[in-house]
């Protein structure tokens, strides 16, 4: 079995100050390294039972140890060694790394190892600029966004300069759709829901366009996006909680069947969402989505189509 994580998150939220500069807070998929507030930014909820509760139960569902900071050097070398201490774990892509040249220098420290995203406010006038040097000069692969974080619709001509670059750099741009955050998080917005991006994927047919966590909660959506647009990927990060919150029986198991019968298994994309230590690389998450893929019918070769090779060929890994 080989991997590489497509969806995973350098823990600069977690990073305590070394010393070393960095750019400014965001990673983790809350935010971006735009200089400014994130667009869509509200103050942090006041703690309420039902939240604390629901952050428990999903921490002992999982038994992840409690998150811990540690140094930026000491984040970089924990992850290194999470890649060097698996034998099927060939690389991991950073999505957000805290600022694009972080995730350009972690790349160029890490060739075959490390991958990383540019991952900036596009609403900010020099957001084209930012992406062309990402992609261009700063080794970075694809594009990370947040649609419930960007207070304008991703269909808006405005936003044409970026698509135009992501394609003539044949970069994924990667956007989250759906809730968003823990309990108490985003559950309206302009850009909540994945069709959105239809016009924009049948304009730019050539951009490879990811939907992260199988639509988070747009499932019917996101299938319909993929059945019109085959420039259209999903991921399978995380834990994928929001499947308790649908109306109807969803399972990870249901998931994969219904992803393969309308897309295949060629443009489904292994990833776990993973950050912070001491969890590291979540195995559990590769676990369950193994164990699913398999008892679904899914040949090795889909399998490694998943876990590996998908991601691998929109990367030019």
């Amino acid at each position: 079995m080989r991997v590489i994580d497509s969806h995973v998150h350098f823990p600069e939220d977690r990073i305590i100050d070394d010393g070393r500069p960095r750019g400014a807070a965001g990673s983790g998929g809350v935010g971006y390294t735009s200089g400014r507030p994130a667009p869509g930014a509200a103050a942090k909820a006041p703690s309420h039972p039902w939240l604390e509760a629901e952050k428990a139960r999903w921490e002992a569902a999982w038994r992840f140890p409690a998150a811990a900071a540690v140094g930026l050097e000491e984040g970089e070398r924990l992850w290194r060694a999470e890649v060097d201490g698996r034998e099927h774990l060939k690389a991991v892509v950073f999505v957000t790394a805290g600022s694009n040249e972080l995730a350009g220098e972690l790349a160029a420290r890490h060739p075959g190892a490390f991958y990383g995203y540019a991952h900036h406010d596009p609403l900010l006038p020099d957001a084209p600029e930012r992406l062309e040097r990402a992609l261009a000069g700063q080794g970075l692969r694809g594009y990370k966004l947040l649609g419930p974080k960007i207070d304008r619709r991703l269909d808006d001509p405005s936003f044409y300069p970026l698509w135009e670059i992501a394609s003539a750099h044949n970069a994924p741009v990667l956007i989250h759709f759906g809730i968003m955050g823990g309990a108490g998080g985003i559950a309206n917005h302009v850009n909540i829901n994945p069709i959105v991006i239809h016009d924009v994927a049948k304009r730019f047919p050539s951009l490879p366009i990811i939907v992260p966590h199988f639509g988070c909660g747009y499932v019917f959506e996101t299938l319909q996006l993929c059945w019109a647009c085959p420039n259209v990927y999903v991921d399978t990060s995380g834990s994928n909680q929001w499947m308790r919150w649908m109306p109807y029986e969803v399972s990870l198991a249901s998931l994969f069947r219904k992803y393969r019968e309308t897309i295949g298994a060629t443009r489904i994309i292994f990833g776990t969402d993973s950050s912070w230590f001491p969890r590291g690389f979540a195995d559990a998450y590769l676990d369950v989505q193994v164990r699913e893929m398999t008892d679904n019918g899914y040949s090795a070769d889909e399998v490694d189509a998943v876990l590996y090779r998908n991601i691998a060929g929109l990367l030019g890994i």
